[in-house]
């Protein structure tokens, strides 16, 4: 699975880029803890809310895989459709700390 779209992240001055990827990486942990918390409440709007903010931010760095999930977990929210989180919300979890790691290894100095 492809974590990262290297031309997003070419888009970006380079001398930001280490800030975006230390603010990702202390603002995806809440966001990830937030969606799980409300799906397991089955707060369907928040988790829709909170899945929309974590894409932005994905999207901002290319972090692709993860926001194509956050992608489904908002349509999902926001239809108040309950299939499939827990697998969507777990694959998130796992992914997170791999794209970061990425993000690091290859786009800092």
């Amino acid at each position: 699975m492809k974590l990262l779209a290297p031309e997003a992240l070419q888009q970006l001055p380079a001398v930001i880029l280490p800030r975006l990827i230390q603010m990702f990486e202390n603002t995806t942990p809440p966001l990830l803890t937030e969606i799980r918390h409300h799906a397991n409440d089955a707060n369907w709007h928040a988790m829709a809310q909170a899945a929309h903010k974590l894409k932005g931010s994905c999207m901002s760095l290319g972090a692709e895989a993860m926001a194509e999930i956050c992608k489904v977990l908002q349509y999902k929210g926001e239809q108040a459709d309950s299939s499939g989180i827990n697998p969507l919300v777990d694959e998130l979890d796992k992914i997170y700390p791999e794209t970061l790691a990425e993000l690091q290894q290859n786009y800092l100095p």
